[in-house]
C-alpha cells in the first residue's frame, strides 16, 4: 500500500538491528524499535479508517494486511520471520495476553491512546504452523454514531424501520454477515427510542460503543453471566427496550422470543443472507413457529457496499446487450447513464471510498404471520413477503446504483 513504505521500512532496519545485534550472535532485541513498530501498525490502521489489522505468519515472514472498506489491503513490504514474534509479543503485553502461551487461541483489549482519544482494539491470536497470527479490531475509530436518517435506507424502507421499533412489544431481527453493519443499525434504533420515559439496556460481547442514558452490560460468560442469564435477570430489572447483541444458540432464542412475548421491544441481529431467511434460522434454533409468529414484528436484512469515491467519478454510457445492462434488466433502457471511478490518490487507487448500507426490511403484517403458522416453505413466504410490500436487497442495490452512489460491479461482488 502507498504512503507508508519509507517509514515501514525504516522501523524494520531499526527493529532488524536490535534482533541480531551482540557480538555472541544471540538475539538482543532493541525493545523500543519493537514497541515504535507496533503503534506504527496500529495508526497506519487508523489512518486508514481500517476495521482490522491482521498480521499473519508465512514461511518467508508475516504479511500486514488492513481491513477497509471491507476488503483487505495489504502492505507491500513483508515483516522478517526473525522480527514477527517480538512483534506479536509486543501487542499481547499491550492487550494482557499471556506471552508465554502459544499453542492455543487467546482474546484481549487494547486501550491504544491518541492525542484526543482512546481507541478501543479488540485482539485475538491464533497458532499457526508458521507461528502465531493476530488480527486486532478496531471498535471505536468512528466517534460519532449514525442516526436512523443516516444509515442509507429508502424512504419507504426507514419508515417501516420506524414503524417496527415503536412499537411497544415484539422483536425486531437485524441479519447479514459479519461485518455488514448490523451493531450500527441497533445503536441507531436505541438512540432513537432514548427518552427518559423508558429504561433501555443492552446486553453486548462486547460492548462496542458508549450510549450515553442507556444502561449497557458487557456479557461474561466465565464469571456466569452469558446471554441467556443476562435476559432472565432482565424480567426483573423493570426493562422496557432490550438490545441482545446476538442470537447465538436455541436457548437464547427462546429466552428472546419469550421475553418479547412479555410485553418487551426487544432488538437483536442473527446470521442469515436476508430476512425471510430469519424464521427458519430461528425455527432451527427449535422455536416453535407459533411462538415466532406471536412475537416476531419485523426483519431487516442489510448489506455493505464500497461508495464511490466522489474525486474519481466519471459517467459512461450502458450499451445495450452488454453485461451490465443484463444486470440491470427492465431497469435498462436506451441511452441509460451510470457512474464508475477511475482511481485517484484521495481513495488509493480503489475507486471507492467510505461504505453505504443496503437493506431489505420485512415487516410481519397478519398475512405473513399466518404463513409464518402456516409454516410455508421458503421460497413461497418469500414470495408472499414480496406481494406484501418486500424490496429485496438487490433492488435497493440497483436503486442506489442509479443514483450514483455505487456501482454495478460492487453490487455484484456483494450480493
Amino acid at each position: 500500500m502507498p504512503g507508508s513504505e519509507n517509514v515501514l521500512g525504516q522501523l524494520i532496519r531499526q527493529a532488524m538491528q536490535g534482533c541480531w545485534g551482540g557480538v555472541d550472535g544471540k538475539r538482543n532485541v532493541n525493545t523500543s524499535m519493537v514497541v515504535r513498530l507496533a503503534d506504527f501498525l496500529l495508526k497506519r490502521a487508523i489512518t486508514l479508517r481500517a476495521s482490522d489489522l491482521h498480521l499473519e505468519p508465512q514461511a518467508d515472514g508475516m504479511k500486514v494486511r488492513y481491513r477497509v472498506d471491507g476488503l483487505l489491503k495489504q502492505e507491500d513490504q513483508i515483516l522478517p520471520a526473525q522480527l514477527a514474534g517480538f512483534l506479536v509479543s509486543r501487542l499481547k503485553v499491550m492487550a494482557g495476553m499471556d506471552i508465554a502461551q502459544h499453542q492455543k487461541p487467546q482474546d484481549g483489549h487494547i486501550g491504544f491512546s491518541l492525542t484526543d482519544r482512546v481507541i478501543d482494539i479488540r485482539t485475538s491470536s491464533m497458532p499457526t504452523v508458521h507461528g502465531e497470527m493476530m488480527v486486532c479490531r478496531f471498535m471505536n475509530i468512528e466517534e460519532k454514531l449514525l442516526c436512523i436518517s443516516e444509515l442509507g435506507f429508502s424512504p419507504e424502507n426507514q419508515q417501516r424501520f420506524v414503524d417496527l421499533i415503536s412499537r411497544p412489544a415484539g422483536m425486531v431481527i437485524v441479519c447479514g454477515p459479519v461485518n455488514n453493519g448490523k451493531t450500527t443499525t441497533l445503536y441507531a434504533a436505541m438512540q432513537a427510542l432514548n427518552t427518559p420515559e423508558y429504561n433501555l439496556v443492552t446486553l453486548e460481547d462486547p460492548v462496542e460503543h458508549t450510549l450515553s442514558g442507556i444502561n449497557q452490560v458487557q456479557i461474561n460468560p466465565k464469571g456466569g453471566l452469558d446471554y441467556v442469564a443476562g435476559l432472565k435477570s432482565l424480567l426483573r430489572q423493570d426493562t422496557d427496550r432490550i438490545l441482545l447483541g446476538e442470537i447465538r444458540s436455541g436457548d437464547t432464542a427462546e429466552m428472546a422470543v419469550r421475553i418479547a412475548l412479555t410485553g418487551h421491544l426487544l432488538l437483536t441481529t442473527l446470521h442469515t443472507e436476508d430476512a425471510v431467511a430469519a424464521v427458519f434460522r430461528l425455527r432451527e434454533m427449535g422455536v416453535p413457529a407459533y411462538l415466532i409468529a406471536a412475537t416476531l414484528t419485523g426483519v431487516v436484512a442489510q448489506r455493505l457496499v464500497r461508495r464511490c469515491c466522489p474525486d474519481c467519478q466519471e459517467i459512461y454510457e450502458v450499451k445495450a446487450g452488454s453485461p451490465e445492462a443484463a444486470m440491470l434488466g427492465s431497469v435498462w433502457q436506451p441511452g441509460l447513464k451510470l457512474k464508475r471511478n477511475r482511481g485517484c490518490n484521495h481513495c488509493c487507487g480503489s475507486g471507492y471510498r467510505g461504505r453505504l448500507a443496503l437493506q431489505e426490511v420485512l415487516a410481519v403484517t397478519p398475512t405473513i404471520r399466518a404463513a409464518i403458522l402456516q409454516e410455508l416453505d421458503r421460497q413461497h413466504l418469500q414470495q408472499l413477503a414480496e406481494r406484501e410490500g418486500l424490496k429485496t436487497i438487490w433492488e435497493d442495490g440497483i436503486a442506489k446504483v442509479l443514483s450514483g452512489e455505487s456501482t454495478l460491479a460492487e453490487l455484484k461482488r456483494v450480493v
